[in-house]
């Protein structure tokens, strides 16, 4: 039975997307089959202490999460995966969850880890860009879509039921487009006096001051905030909200895990295109711009009712169903196929 040791930098309680998704993979797993190494220290003078560290583990093969936020900038994850891949029998696998946003000098650092036996991408046209733009052969990538870790409630709410009109909901962080959802609060509390207006998500301490600044700024559209809460909370959460504002810079992709967990609890999203924006996406939610997001979303508001929202959830469902892995089973199962 091939066994297998799973690689990460972040893990829970340490906020990181990456670090939730490995989380509930694990619980999924056959815990006989899988096992984890964690750790925050990641600097290259840690090297032999790394390696001495993961052969206490019996596996065949290595599957490297990456990025997460305890790796920071350090490379030791990629050259404990030069070493592994050159130098001894086991497989190395890669689970690259971001590649074609990141910045050149992000991305080129990524481009060591196509040493590995094989790279897991999230996404097929994250495969077909790291083929495109850096040649990799499309027999050494695989795809595995993210499912979301907030569960959908078990009764969704009708549009007339739901107490929050606005919520943004996600990574509370610079580079998310925090300052868009703030815009457009301002502009729906200046139209909607009584609308309720919340900030959910999680945020990390050197992200506070960051946060706090754009709450004094916009101290007038009387934002609710709601951090670091169970995912259960989250979900009744997302299911009390009309709209769900989501002002990705680079656009909505089937790689945003608060995409995901939003239509699985039935709120009506609202988000930019970007080039990265699959063409089945494109219908699933509202449309706009980082000019015209503030009027879009007033309308959507002041118009919506339950016979739009359920157009737009029956297309969450039918792409829930079809176009993702159905559980966090199917996603160890998809692994473990690939790593075969």
């Amino acid at each position: 039975m091939n066994k297998y040791l799973m690689i990460t930098g972040s893990y829970p309680p340490d906020i990181c997307g990456v670090g939730d998704y490995t989380a509930c993979f694990l619980k999924a797993a056959d815990r006989d089959k899988w096992s984890l190494y964690n750790s925050s220290v990641w600097k290259i003078s840690t090297f032999f202490q790394k390696k001495s560290d993961i052969s206490k583990f019996q596996f065949s093969h290595i599957v490297i999460q990456y990025p997460t936020l305890g790796y920071g900038w350090n490379l030791l994850p990629q050259l404990l995966c030069i070493y592994y891949s050159l130098f001894t029998d086991k497989k190395v696998v890669v689970v690259l969850h971001e590649l074609s946003q990141r910045t050149l000098k992000a991305q080129l650092a990524s481009l060591l880890f196509f040493i590995s036996h094989k790279v897991i991408l999230t996404s097929e046209y994250e495969k077909e860009y790291a083929h495109r733009y850096y040649k990799i052969s499309l027999n050494r990538m695989g795809v595995v879509k993210i499912v979301s870790n907030i569960e959908a409630c078990n009764v969704i709410k009708d549009w007339d039921c739901r107490s929050i009109d606005l919520c943004y909901f996600g990574l509370l962080r610079p580079e998310k487009g925090l300052e868009d959802f703030f815009v457009a609060a301002l502009y729906l509390r200046k139209n909607r006096e009584n609308a309720r207006i919340c900030l959910i998500g999680q945020i990390l301490p050197e992200h506070k001051l960051y946060i706090d600044k754009l709450l004094n700024t916009y101290a007038d559209a009387r934002v609710e905030q709601i951090y670091n809460r169970e995912n259960k909370e989250v979900a009744s959460l997302l299911n009390e909200s009309k709209v769900t504002f989501l002002p990705f810079p680079d656009g909505l992709s089937e790689r945003r895990g608060s995409f995901l967990a939003a239509i699985s609890n039935g709120t009506l999203v609202v988000s930019y295109e970007g080039s990265c924006t699959p063409q089945l996406l494109k219908t699933m939610y509202v449309k706009t711009s980082s000019s015209e997001a503030p009027k879009v979303i007033l309308k959507e508001i002041t118009e919506g009712n339950n016979s739009k929202l359920v157009k737009y959830q029956q297309k969450y469902i039918h792409y829930l169903q079809n176009g993702i892995p159905k559980s966090w089973k199917e996603v160890v199962e998809l692994y473990e196929k690939i790593l075969k």
